[in-house]
């Protein structure tokens, strides 16, 4: 999980907001709010961090439409987040095997994509496990969001651990002699991560890795 930091959202919805009666529901250009979520995130899931585009995501509610529904309209409130395999009609997933918005149903959630302070709160191992000393936060990571699932299709930590692999040859092929210089690593902190606005899966541990190579340079 990376911090977001939110925009304004689309200008129609806005406009929409003003309207008299104006629900979510009722709002017909989602597809709007999607690009905008999409942008902001750099193409990634804003709990487990898989890759997502417009026609494979959904729009979650960070604080549920049944919690307030004033808050629905609310683009502050949204996230972008990926289908957390969900399964189709005609293919069944248990609930066990599902992560994200449809693990967490409308459970409320003190990690927060947005609240850059709970983001720091999060650690990953290096076998791909995201967790938290925070007993709070490491159950809406592990228990409320399930984003350990390693199940076919979903393999987070998995995909995590092997991300960090990627990252950490990555490091050694450009620093191949000498030591991992404070200046190296920020440089790297500033261009690996994102280009031309899409973000790299799985960056929330790789970054872990990288800071804490930064605090021992």
């Amino acid at each position: 999980m990376i911090v977001i930091k939110k925009g304004q959202g689309p200008a129609n919805l806005t406009a929409y907001k003003q309207e008299r009666g104006a629900y979510y529901d009722g709002f017909s250009s989602k597809d709007d709010i999607k690009q905008a979520l999409l942008l902001e995130q750099g193409y990634i899931c804003a709990y487990c961090m898989r890759r997502i585009k417009k026609e494979e995501m959904t729009i979650e509610h960070y604080i549920p439409q049944t919690s307030d529904e004033r808050l629905a309209l609310d683009y502050h409130n949204m996230l972008g987040v990926c289908m957390g395999n969900r399964g189709t009609r005609e293919k069944r997933v248990k609930e066990k095997d599902m992560t994200c918005d449809a693990h967490r149903g409308n459970i409320g959630l003190t990690v927060n994509p947005v609240d850059a302070s709970t983001i720091r709160m999060i650690k990953y191992k290096s076998d791909g496990t995201i967790y938290s000393d925070d007993a709070v936060i490491d159950k809406d990571l592990n228990s409320t969001l399930n984003l350990n699932c390693d199940v076919t299709g979903v393999l987070l930590k998995k995909n995590r651990k092997e991300a960090l692999d990627i990252f950490k040859s990555y490091l050694s092929v450009q620093k191949s002699n000498g030591k991992w210089t404070k200046t190296f690593l920020l440089n790297v902190k500033n261009s690996y991560f994102n280009s031309q606005g899409v973000n790299k899966e799985y960056r929330g541990i790789m970054e872990g890795f990288l800071e804490k190579r930064l605090s021992r340079a």
